[in-house]
Parts: structure tokens; C-alpha cells; sequence
């Protein structure tokens, strides 16, 4: 607040601190001594304020001045009123939002409990021979006890694929092998997907877990097993790879597209890197083998959707 001048009496001051208000201007008055002293509120009106307040020094009895007490208690319960009827405005938007906010991701909900219904049918992750690992992983278990079948060969890999079970390259997202394994994905997979499809939609996220699946899926069947960490093979499942690449799809959009309103916090980002980089060690290779070039390339085809996706690149270059 800013001081303006001073008036003589109280009777002045409620009077022109009256008039300031029916003018638009925030006014306060507060005795000082033999004085009172005029504040106003904002400093853009501190000019106008002045030569107000010059004008009345001159003329206090003027006929405009009459009146302006009730007026400017009229205004000022009328902008009390507008102040709750905001405040109850922004409740109930928040309220709105909130409830919103748990039908906004109907797609997220569905994909966790598909993962979860998966996970009971397959024993819990131990049932090697269930029918959803065999219908559902990148080939069936059950190659494994052919004696001319080399998971090693890439037509071998592909003998379902090629007899048209294309759904292979995309269902093993669905499957995980313990408990940790589950939760992990379904907790990071949640906080990626609802933001994005809050913001989206669920066919844009849909369209994204079936690229980035397919992307890291084809990466981590095909590859060689001959690449240390980075080998591929027939036999992995998990989510962890669209994980990564919804992380890096946010990761992009928080750097390029601050104004989508898709954020990832950098800590989650650093964390999961941190965890990608354990996992290319090798250090848990034999107590925990990761499927390391499918969290790879999931996440270099999430970071190509968010970099093309976003204003000034790609495809809005």
C-alpha cells in the first residue's frame, strides 16, 4: 500500500476514502496523530488517488462527495458477495475435477486390471505352462521341449508370429512373473497413462501402448542373444517397456510442450534411468533378469512420440 496524503478530520477521511471506492480505486483510512492517513492499495491508482484527494482539499462539501458513504458500502458487500460466490465457484470446480479425475482414465483402469486378471490365471506369475503365457507371451512355452527348436534361430522365435498370432508382438505387455514385478509396472504405468490420457484421450493412449509395445516388443524377441545386456529373446514379459516409453513421451512434452499441461517430475525420471542403467550393468542379471532392450527402445520410441509431437518439432516444424 501506498500513502497518498493526510486529512484533517475523521469525517473527511471515511468521506473521501468513500469516494475512492465508488471510483474503482482500494482505499483505506487510519488515524495518525491529529491526522488521518490515506492508503491505497494499489500502485497503479496512487496517481489518480492524489489528484482526487487534491480536488477534495479544495472543495470537500461538493455534492458529489454527498452520498458516497452508503455507495460505497453498497459496492463494497457487493464485491464481498462476488468474492464467495468465488471461492464456492473454486470448490466446486476442484470437487468436479476431483470426481472427474477418477472417470478420466477408463483405459488405465482397464489395462491394470487386465494386467492383474493375467497374473492371477497364470499362477501368479509361476504357472510356466498356463494358457495365458502360452497364448500370450512373444512364442509359446511349450517350444522349449521341441528337440529341433533353438530359441537362439529368429525363425524359430517367430514360429507363432508366422503362423499369423500377430497379437504376440503387443500381449506380452500384460504378462509379469512375481508379485514386485506387478506392482512396480502397474504403479509407474498408472501415473504415466492417466496423465496422458486426461489430456488425450484413451484412443491417443491406446495408439501409444500399441507403438511403443510393438516397438520394444520387436526389439527385445528379435535381437540377438549375443549383445550382453542388450540380448533379446522369445521369452520375456512385463509392462516395463511401455513404462519406459510413456516416461519418455512426458519426459519430451515437459521439455518441448510446457503448455500441454503433461508433466513427468524429473525425480521419477532420474530414478528410472538410474534403474535402466543398474539393469545394462548386469548387476542382477542372474537374481533378476530384466528385459533391458525392450526398457531401451520402449523409451527411445516414447521420447521420438513426445519430440514429434510437440509445437516447433516434428511434425509441427
Amino acid at each position: 500500500m501506498r500513502q497518498i496524503g493526510t486529512l484533517q478530520t475523521q469525517a473527511q477521511a471515511d468521506r473521501f476514502t468513500a469516494f475512492l471506492i465508488t471510483q474503482g480505486i482500494s482505499a483505506v483510512v487510519e488515524p495518525d496523530a491529529n491526522w488521518w492517513t490515506i492508503w491505497v492499495r494499489d500502485e497503479d491508482q496512487v496517481p489518480p488517488a492524489r489528484d482526487a484527494l487534491e480536488e477534495f482539499r479544495r472543495n470537500p462539501d461538493d455534492a458529489r462527495y454527498q452520498g458516497v458513504i452508503r455507495t460505497a458500502q453498497a459496492v463494497l458487500q457487493e464485491e464481498a458477495k462476488r468474492r464467495e460466490q468465488a471461492r464456492k465457484n473454486v470448490v466446486t470446480t476442484s470437487a468436479r475435477s476431483g470426481q472427474a479425475g477418477l472417470q478420466a482414465a477408463p483405459l488405465t483402469t482397464v489395462v491394470i486390471g487386465l494386467c492383474v486378471i493375467l497374473f492371477v490365471m497364470s499362477g501368479f506369475g509361476r504357472g510356466g505352462g498356463s494358457a495365458p503365457l502360452r497364448t500370450l507371451m512373444f512364442c509359446d512355452v511349450r517350444h522349449r521341449q521341441a528337440a529341433n527348436w533353438d530359441e537362439t534361430r529368429l525363425a524359430d522365435r517367430l514360429i507363432d508370429i508366422r503362423q499369423g498370432q500377430w497379437w504376440r508382438l503387443i500381449t506380452p505387455i500384460f504378462l509379469h512373473g512375481d508379485v514386485l514385478h506387478l506392482l512396480f509396472n502397474m504403479i509407474m504405468f498408472h501415473i504415466f497413462a492417466r496423465t496422458i490420457e486426461a489430456r488425450k484421450g484413451a484412443g491417443a493412449l491406446g495408439a501409444m501402448i500399441l507403438v511403443i509395445a510393438l516397438a520394444s516388443n520387436a526389439a527385445q524377441g528379435l535381437a540377438p542373444a549375443t549383445w550382453g545386456t542388450l540380448s533379446g529373446g522369445p521369452f520375456f514379459l512385463g509392462m516395463s517397456g511401455v513404462v519406459y516409453g510413456l516416461m519418455g513421451y512426458l519426459w519430451l512434452k515437459t521439455v518441448y510442450d510446457p503448455g500441454s499441461g503433461m508433466y513427468v517430475n524429473p525425480g521419477t525420471v532420474v530414478f528410472l534411468l538410474g534403474w535402466m542403467t543398474i539393469g545394462l550393468t548386469g548387476v542382477f542379471r542372474d537374481a533378476m533378469p530384466m528385459a533391458n532392450l525392450a526398457h531401451v527402445c520402449g523409451l527411445l520410441a516414447g521420447m521420438a512420440l513426445g519430440y514429434i509431437s510437440s509445437p516447433g518439432r516434428g511434425l509441427y516444424r
